[in-house]
């Protein structure tokens, strides 16, 4: 029997009707409860879920206690990762998640299209896209849709999109499974630069072991090792999480990094290094996850998304300004699905 659909009911006919009979433990389960439930699954923290969710920690703790009160099981173990979901919660999750889909394919039916968007839309995204290009357009986009909340976060991860972490990410890389639609972006170039202040000041740059035995620093995802013999990464003196804190790093003349142009060329101070050596064409993709496809508020926020990176594509690939082959992408949704066998 599981835990929802099969609760213990009891029909008997009393009086010429018919009365259910539900016991007692039962009776106080609240369907809102699934939301918080979900949260602390994904997140793994009560804090983290109260955040996302807009309540306090002591809120999230209380209705994961309720929940557990009203269905007589323990949901959690508290482990020093995080909470993690014992037997009975992992199978209360799967059905809290058909109900989740449920609920949002509601919405997206029968809400009016032409209806002000309404409710929040978590956005992941690498932190130099979020910050350099994405911040100030979503910021004005929220202006014209006052009833809209849009939190924009720092994530590569594409299971972020699976555990509903987020309802739209935009990432370098396509997952090999789940349930996610995907959408090209843009290809965008990258390379390496540096200041002029940095270049004038140091040693002339004329080869790669130039840059080895210089200032290089690098991210620490090295999303650029993998091609060609691009092999810097293991041999740079800082390494960072994030892309931003390299651009503060080569602003302030203190380094060589491997940039995203769209990031680097912004700044009228930054100097390619090496660029007919070193020169690498990189992707971006935006991805949903198929249950919230129909959703308006995500949808209008994914096109939004879409729309800013085409109408900008010469930020993203200088040959767009001239080339019509560059200049715009179809934008076909893909569907990527769990391996044949998966449930």
């Amino acid at each position: 029997m599981n835990l929802i659909g099969g609760l213990w009911i009891n029909l008997c006919l009393l009086s010429g009707r018919s009365e259910v009979v539900v016991p007692h433990r039962y009776r106080r389960f609240e369907w809102d409860d699934l939301r918080f439930f979900l949260g602390v699954c994904r997140h793994k923290t009560v804090s983290a879920a109260g955040q996302q969710l807009g309540v306090d920690h002591a809120t999230v703790s209380r209705r994961i206690a309720r929940l557990e009160h009203a269905l007589n099981t323990k949901l959690f173990e508290h482990r020093p990762t995080g909470f993690l979901p014992t037997p009975a919660g992992t199978r209360l999750q799967r059905m809290a998640e058909v109900v989740e889909a449920s609920i949002n394919a509601c919405e997206a039916e029968l809400s009016d299209a032409d209806s002000a968007l309404e409710g929040i839309v978590r956005i992941g995204a690498p932190d130099c896209f979020a910050a350099c290009f994405l911040a100030p357009r979503l910021a004005a986009f929220c202006k014209m849709h006052p009833k809209l909340n849009i939190d924009l976060l720092s994530a590569t991860n594409s299971s972020s999109v699976s555990q509903r972490e987020v309802d739209i990410l935009i990432s370098s890389s396509l997952p090999i499974e789940g349930r996610i639609i995907s959408r090209k972006l843009t290809d965008y170039h990258a390379g390496l630069f540096a200041s002029q202040d940095y270049l004038e000041k140091g040693s002339p740059i004329s080869s790669m072991m130039d840059i080895l035995s210089d200032g290089y620093i690098s991210d620490l995802d090295a999303m650029f090792s993998d091609q060609a013999d691009f092999a810097l990464i293991s041999r740079a003196k800082f390494r960072s999480a994030n892309v931003l804190p390299l651009l503060q790093a080569v602003k302030g003349g203190a380094a060589i990094a491997m940039l995203p142009s769209y990031v680097a060329h912004q700044d009228d101070a930054l100097v390619p290094v090496l660029p007919g050596e070193i020169a690498f064409r990189k992707s971006l993709y935006v991805l949903t996850h198929e249950d919230n496809k129909n959703l308006s508020r995500v949808r209008t926020v994914s096109d939004f998304i879409f729309s800013e990176v085409q109408r900008n594509r010469s930020i993203f690939l200088a040959e767009a300004a001239f080339n019509p082959s560059e200049r715009n992408l179809p934008g076909e949704a893909i569907v990527i699905s769990p391996p044949v066998g998966a449930s």
